[in-house]
This record gives structure tokens, C-alpha cells and sequence, in this order.
């Protein structure tokens, strides 16, 4: 069950996802009509793709500079091969994402991808991991099933709403857009969702009337949760991964299993992208390898400065040796025809809030993520994203006069670790702080 979103998903919850099954609401003049997703993520277009549905205007804006997707993507390998770097399959557990999954799998935009899957350990035999879940991956990678949800859809692309004064809550109720030239005009919003995390979206928010939603907002990265909570220290928590893309001569990589559970060392996954997808021309196969959140940690740089850096060369290395460890391949055995190295900056949430979106109703702006989840199995999910994206558009569709999710405080909300093989640590949930009453009021720099 790894990798749904790098796959990280864990159990035990006793909270529903019932009411997360579409709706048919009647629209009334209350309801916004006009709203800004900002991220092209599966989160945000899947809420975009619901309200369009409602009967509502969306805009997303996605700052990927060739399609929309985040994390659920895959990059053209020279030779034309297909090649996941990010999220490796979905699973389906909800009635509502699995009725997506069958119809697009009719489609033909996404098939199963029965996977022999093993742990690895220290160059030890294979051993084959057990369940009972069917993997989905797109038909030509994983970044067809964000381009399925995109179909029909006003998706600006490779447009940056910058997180310093890109969002103005303005005098008269709406939401005012700073977008650079090309990306239209149509700047005036209902309502916003902020569908991206990180830093931007911490800062994109920092001084915007809607203190609590920036409360939640606040990011921290750490390869790991504090081992105990802190009454009141509950933070949003992100990792950093790795993920090296590489292609290997045909027969140099085993060949009785497509991907692995890799324990120990500093990789976490390993999978045979010719698996799932036809292989490179010429034969070799490309390959994905995922490291732990400590390396990413340990060997984290500014992302715009790895290419061609000693950087680049050192973590290339320490992974290959890594993967020949974990295949019982000799040191320097492995030679790949070529590499592509990434760093996944802000890659997968070590903890969740427990509700599956946030809506202000007051300022018309909510949240929507893979770390929005009420149940601990759609956490960190390609499946959770699309669920929290969805629910959101639901309610404001539905209830637009209604809070959600915005309870802090004691009594209020936590933000409850997940647990999972990328970083993931038994910890304690965590409440969050309200924020200052009145704090940034007034307009809206973000």
C-alpha cells in the first residue's frame, strides 16, 4: 500500500468520509460563483472540476510550466519512455474516486498496474509484499490522470501568483489576484481555495484577513515529528525526497520483482518503470528510486541551483551505490546510460488536519490537500487529494455560509502524524494556536 502519493498512507480512523459523496445542491444567490484554485495539483482540480460540474465559474492556476498535476506527474525519458518521479500508483478505497478510476479506466486513460512488489534489505532475498489493493497508474503515466481531471477546465498554466502581495481581500468582499502578464485580466474572485502548501502558500496568506486559515497554513519541514506534542505546537510538517530517475542496461537490475519496499539506508523505493509502461529505445530500462525523507533532509539544496552542480553528482551517486546495496549489486556495478535527478522539496506531509478541507465563510477562501483528511487511510494520498478537492466544492457549492475545519484551539482540531515510511513518527496530535485576533486585518498582502 506505499506510494499512492509517493504512496504514504496509513490505518485507523473513526471518522467518516460519508460525507464526502457528491451532492446535488440548489444553488442559491449566496453562493460564490466565481472562485481562483490556486494549485494545479490533484486537490485543486479536482475541486475545480467539481464546481464547473455545480454550475460554478473555476479558475486554476498551476504553476508547471507544461501541464498541471504536482506531484501526480511523469516526464517523456529520452527515447520515449514514460517515467514516474513522483507518485508511483492510486489506490481506491472511496465509492467516488473509485467510480472516477473505473470511467477513465474505460477510457483507456488509466489501467491497473499489477505489480510484484518486494522489501529489500541490506542486499537480503526479495521478499514479496502482500495486499490486496489494486494500483492504478495513467496509461501513458501517472500525470494522465491529472490531465484527465484537467479536461474541460480554465487552467492557466506556468503561472506563479506570487506569495507577496498575490492575493488582496478587498472592501467590498472580493478577492483580488496579482498575476503576471499573460495570465489574464478576469483578476476579481468570489472566493479563493488554496490548493498548494509549503512555504508560498504560508506566505501567500501571512497577511490576508483570514488569520485562521493562515494558522494552518504555517509550515515546517523536518525529516521526522517531534517524538511528543507540545499543547498548542500542532504544525503543519512536510519532508523532502529525493527522487532519481535513472536508466540501467537491459538484464543489469532484477528482473523477479517491478518495485520495492526498500529498509534501511537512504532509499525508501525503488520501481522498474518499463513495469508499467513500454521500455526506453534501445532496451535499457529507467527506473525511479525514491529516497528517505533524513537523506532528503541531510542533502537538501535550493532546487534551482542542483543542475549541474556538485550537489547534483554527490546525491547521484550516494543513491546509485544505495540502490546496488538494496540489489545485491557490487559497488560501481551499476553504470546507467543516463540519470535525471530531483528534489522534492516539499514532498509528502507527515501529519494531517483532521478534517478533510477548511472553508472560511466569512472571507470566502478555504484549503484543500492530501493533508487534509479525516481518515487516516486517505492521508498523503493521490486519492485523498482528490477527495479533500472535491468535498471543498461541495461545501461551497451547498453551505457557503458555513465554517469548516477552522476549528482551533484546545478544543478544536489536531493535526494527527501519519504513519508511513517516508518520515512518518509516532507522535502525539497536536491543537493549534488561534491565531492573534486582528492580526493582518485591513487588506490583504499575502
Amino acid at each position: 500500500h506505499l506510494l499512492c502519493l509517493f504512496g504514504q498512507r496509513a490505518f485507523g480512523s473513526n471518522k467518516s468520509y460519508m460525507h464526502l459523496m457528491p451532492l446535488a445542491p440548489a444553488l442559491t444567490q449566496s453562493t460564490p460563483q466565481r472562485t481562483a484554485v490556486i494549485g494545479g495539483g490533484i486537490a485543486g482540480l479536482a475541486c475545480a472540476r467539481r464546481l464547473q460540474q455545480l454550475g460554478h465559474e473555476a479558475v486554476c492556476f498551476d504553476t508547471g510550466k507544461h501541464a498541471p498535476g504536482g506531484r501526480c506527474s511523469s516526464r517523456t525519458w529520452p527515447g520515449g519512455a514514460t517515467v514516474d518521479h513522483a507518485a508511483q500508483y492510486a489506490t481506491a478505497r472511496s465509492a467516488s474516486f473509485s467510480a472516477l478510476m473505473k470511467e477513465l479506466e474505460t477510457e483507456g486513460l488509466v489501467k491497473q498496474w499489477p505489480a510484484r512488489v518486494v522489501a529489500l534489505e541490506g542486499g537480503a532475498a526479495a521478499v514479496p509484499v502482500e495486499g490486496d489493493a489494486v494500483r492504478y497508474v495513467g496509461a501513458d503515466g501517472m500525470g494522465g490522470i491529472a490531465a484527465a481531471l484537467a479536461r474541460g477546465l480554465d487552467v492557466r498554466q506556468d503561472v506563479w501568483v506570487p506569495p507577496n502581495g498575490g492575493i488582496t481581500y478587498e472592501s467590498d468582499g472580493m478577492w483580488r489576484l496579482r498575476l503576471p502578464s499573460g495570465a489574464g485580466d478576469d483578476c476579481r474572485f468570489d472566493a479563493v481555495v488554496i490548493a498548494h502548501n509549503g512555504k508560498c502558500a504560508e506566505r501567500l496568506t501571512s497577511s490576508v484577513p483570514a488569520r485562521d486559515v493562515h494558522s494552518l497554513l504555517r509550515t515546517r519541514f523536518a525529516a521526522s515529528l517531534p517524538g511528543g506534542g507540545r499543547e498548542g505546537g500542532g504544525v503543519f510538517t512536510l519532508n523532502s525526497v529525493y527522487s532519481l530517475a535513472f536508466e540501467a542496461p537491459a538484464g543489469v537490475m532484477p528482473s523477479d520483482f517491478d518495485a520495492a519496499e526498500v529498509r534501511g539506508g537512504p532509499l525508501r523505493w525503488l520501481a522498474n518503470n518499463a513495469a508499467k509502461y513500454a521500455p526506453a529505445d534501445g532496451g535499457g530500462e529507467v527506473w525511479t528510486a525514491l529516497s528517505t525523507g533524513a537523506f532528503g533532509k541531510a542533502h537538501k539544496v535550493p532546487q534551482e541551483q542542483l543542475a549541474g552542480t556538485e550537489a547534483e553528482a554527490e546525491v547521484t551517486a550516494k543513491l546509485l551505490r544505495a540502490v546496488e546495496a538494496a540489489v545485491g549489486l557490487e559497488p560501481e556495478a551499476l553504470k546507467p546510460l543516463r540519470t535525471r535527478l530531483q528534489l522534492w522539496g516539499a514532498a509528502l506531509p507527515l501529519c494531517r488536519w483532521d478534517d478533510p478541507y477548511v472553508w472560511d465563510a466569512e472571507h470566502r477562501i478555504g484549503i484543500a490537500g492530501d493533508w487534509c483528511a479525516a481518515s487516516a487511510e486517505h492521508a498523503a494520498t493521490v486519492e485523498g487529494a482528490f477527495l479533500s478537492g472535491e468535498a471543498l466544492a461541495n461545501h461551497l457549492a451547498a453551505t457557503p455560509a458555513q465554517p469548516a475545519g477552522l476549528s482551533l484551539g484546545a478544543d478544536g482540531g489536531r493535526f494527527v502524524p501519519i504513519e508511513g515510511a517516508f518520515g512518518g513518527a509516532p507522535g502525539q496530535p497536536s491543537w493549534v494556536q488561534p491565531a492573534e485576533a486582528g492580526g493582518g486585518r485591513g487588506g490583504g498582502r499575502g
